[in-house]
């Protein structure tokens, strides 16, 4: 049989893993587990077969994170040669860091036209509406059905905690916003059901009551807005100016029995929640904050002490016992960068931030040169992700960081796939 025939059929069976991983990634940890590593093993016996990739030993897609990518495991590896505990430094190195940049790479090499690119997005959509109703059931059940978990207050579908629900929902909210905006790309039947979803799931996110969930999705809508608006003729950016201005006046000139009944209109059971966790963003002694505020001492005293290598990778939640300040401390501390640092020190933070650099500075580029409304979907979710990364510790949730590197890579492949398809036209 033909050797490329062969890599074809490899590349399905990874994209059918692709595609398992998204869709059960917000409710099966063992899925996720279970689909990575038969793909990443698909992935290492077709270069054992000869399958060439574009640079390092031609065992890699060339893509514009490489090399920030590079500096990021060299640090990494060196962080468990001088960790406090080697062994939990070694498998967190190759049973989690190795394996998520694998998905990185995977993505970018496997998912190289518009066809397996649709199929990905329809599992990722197929994934929103099962959470969804899932959703719907644990609010009206107080119940979900994937997983049992129970919401008396705090919504949380089929994750753990409302947090991460809510770390997942401002990631995926802003895509189906991309999508949305496509425009006559889309039929108008999916553009409804994309309407509809982004209502859902934006009251889902209101539901989970996460202030750091919230903050993040209004700098990445900010970001849309930017792009969007930046974009438009303006004829109707006057246009939307003057309706937004007519109606904030319009309001401030009704009768004040008028400006209730439209407040009242939008009167339901949370109101009184959702003001008060606005209101307590700027209470020292409000709970959760006091709490985070506690752990970020500790976290800094661990700086303190291991600033240029850290601890070691995978060893926080060991090495945080001898810190713990308070009943309740001596854990993950609830701040993805604090944590990195304790870790894998200030030069790990400085490699990861160099990630960050090279991804944002290429899809901005790459926005600069084509309204790509999608591709400005997943880099305002992925913007707004690391926002709330800030006040918990999502780079250390399987769930969640999985997420993010899947996201990373899936961004890049649709930017290769828009650049490679300009050029073949262009030639």
């Amino acid at each position: 049989m033909d050797r490329n025939r062969i890599f074809l059929y490899f590349d399905w069976v990874i994209i059918t893993c692709l595609c398992l991983i998204i869709f059960c990634l917000p409710f099966a940890k063992a899925g996720i587990e279970t689909f990575t590593w038969l793909a990443i093993s698909l992935w290492i016996f077709k270069r054992v077969l000869g399958h060439r990739g574009e640079t390092l030993w031609r065992l890699l897609p060339k893509t514009e994170l490489n090399k920030a990518l590079g500096v990021f495991i060299v640090i990494n590896a060196l962080s468990f040669v001088f960790s406090s505990n080697f062994e939990l430094s070694l498998r967190g190195f190759f049973g989690k860091e190795l394996k998520f940049l694998a998905i990185y790479f995977m993505l970018v090499e496997v998912i190289n036209c518009r066809k397996r690119l649709k199929i990905i997005l329809v599992m990722i959509l197929t994934s929103v509406l099962f959470i969804v109703v899932d959703a719907g059931v644990q609010y009206f059940r107080g119940v979900d059905f994937l997983r049992g978990y129970v919401a008396p207050v705090r919504l949380t579908a089929s994750f753990s905690h409302a947090n991460g629900f809510a770390g997942w929902l401002i990631v995926i909210i802003p895509l189906i916003l991309g999508l949305l905006m496509r425009g006559k790309k889309i039929t108008k039947g999916l553009r409804v059901l994309l309407f509809i979803l982004t209502m859902l799931l934006t009251l889902c996110l209101v539901l989970t009551y996460s202030r750091g969930a919230w903050l993040g999705f209004i700098i990445s809508i900010i970001l849309m807005f930017v792009y969007m608006f930046r974009n438009i003729e303006l004829k109707i950016k006057a246009a939307c100016l003057f309706t937004i201005i007519g109606l904030l006046v319009s309001f401030l000139i009704f009768p004040q029995f008028m400006q209730n009944k439209v407040i009242s209109s939008f009167n339901f059971g949370s109101r009184a929640i959702v003001s008060e966790r606005v209101k307590s963003i700027l209470k020292i002694d409000d709970a959760s904050i006091s709490v985070r505020l506690r752990l970020w001492k500790e976290a800094v005293s661990m700086i303190s002490d291991y600033n240029l290598t850290g601890c070691g990778l995978n060893t926080y939640s060991m090495v945080a016992r001898d810190y713990k300040s308070f009943e309740g401390g001596g854990i993950y501390s609830h701040n993805s960068y604090l944590q990195m640092v304790a870790e894998i020190g200030f030069f790990g933070l400085f490699s990861f931030l160099f990630i960050l650099f090279s991804f944002f500075k290429t899809g901005f580029r790459y926005l600069n040169q084509r309204n790509d409304t999608l591709v400005l979907g997943f880099l305002s979710g992925i913007l707004a992700f690391l926002v709330h990364a800030f006040f918990d510790t999502h780079f250390y949730s399987l769930q969640l960081v999985v997420l993010f590197w899947y996201m990373l890579g899936l961004t890049i492949a649709i930017m290769k796939l828009g650049v490679n398809r300009n050029q073949n036209s262009g030639g």
